[in-house]
């Protein structure tokens, strides 16, 4: 199996590439510049994904693409250009793999697409906790990339067959960050409320490439509609110190429904974010909690 990463020499990236290394999946790095460092074993190709002739040349041969490559920080660019840049790079990578015969694509998605993640308006969810089946409801630039880029690979399954994935992450919390997220758990860790809360979900780089490989070798049923699936990827609970029901009634001064109260009677601070999904299909299992940042690095993979 012949894998290629887009976005591989980015910060989610380098989580991906160094875990897929780590179980001997051969690979290679896709993007505008080379990594700094690389494990042995894996190739770089350049490529700006921007051009569909280059992208389809540089995606001949491989199996599997991982596609991460994406504006990461809606905030620090026009939203136009969060826009084209995303769904452009969506459609020419797409493109390449229906061109290639590649069996399946991982697509980056994110909980930002249902609109509760990355957003304007305080939209309140029908149910908790918010599964795959919810609708999205996106409504700014990088949301909108990501239901849109969601969208077009499932359709890329329906039409052409390719095996799709797509892997709705949250915040990514990574090491070259760590100054600034125990700075900001410090109030938690002390069993302080958040003044304004919102949903209070991340997972760890780790977690994230974990998901990844899990996705990369899943496999098809055969049953399905079509060869598509989406999957919640976040940490086991939030980074409040209080019950995530509680929070949910602070914020929209009433609950949404709680579809199942085992959910949260089990563990009380756990995601809204229904992650059961990618539990029992993919064999996800957070392994990082933010109540021991400091040592997620020193823990094996």
């Amino acid at each position: 199996m012949r894998i290629i990463v887009t976005g591989g020499a980015g910060d989610v990236g380098g989580y991906v590439v160094r875990d897929l290394a780590h179980y001997n999946l051969p690979h290679t790095i896709l993007d505008v510049r080379k990594p700094d460092s690389m494990p042995d074993g894996v190739d770089f190709v350049k490529c700006d994904l921007m051009d569909r002739t280059a992208t389809a040349e540089a995606l001949k041969g491989y199996d599997v693409v991982i596609h991460l490559a994406a504006i990461p920080n809606a905030f620090f660019d026009p939203p136009e250009h969060v826009m084209s840049v995303n769904m452009v790079t969506c459609f020419n990578v797409f493109e390449a793999a229906r061109e290639n015969g590649i069996r399946r694509i991982v697509y980056a998605g994110s909980e930002s697409s249902t609109g509760f993640g990355i957003h304007n308006v305080k939209l309140k969810p029908l149910y908790l906790p918010i599964d795959e089946e919810h609708p999205l409801w996106p409504h700014e630039s990088y949301s909108f990339t990501k239901r849109y880029g969601e969208d077009m690979v499932e359709n890329y399954a329906r039409a052409y067959g390719i095996e799709a994935i797509s892997l709705r992450y949250c915040g990514v919390w990574m090491r070259n960050n760590l100054e600034n997220l125990v700075a900001m758990l410090e109030p938690f860790r002390r069993g302080e409320k958040a003044p304004e809360p919102w949903f209070g979900c991340y997972v760890a780089g780790e977690d994230v490439a974990q998901a990844v490989r899990k996705a990369t070798t899943y496999t098809f049923t055969g049953n399905e509609p079509i060869p598509f699936e989406a999957f919640y990827i976040t940490a086991a609970r939030t980074f409040y110190p209080e019950p995530t029901l509680e929070v949910m009634e602070r914020i929209y001064g009433d609950l949404p429904e709680v579809r199942d109260p085992s959910y949260f009677q089990n563990n009380p601070t756990a995601s809204p974010f229904d992650i059961r999904k990618a539990e029992r299909l993919l064999g996800y299992k957070p392994t990082r909690d933010c109540r021991e940042i400091e040592e997620w690095e020193a823990q094996p993979i």
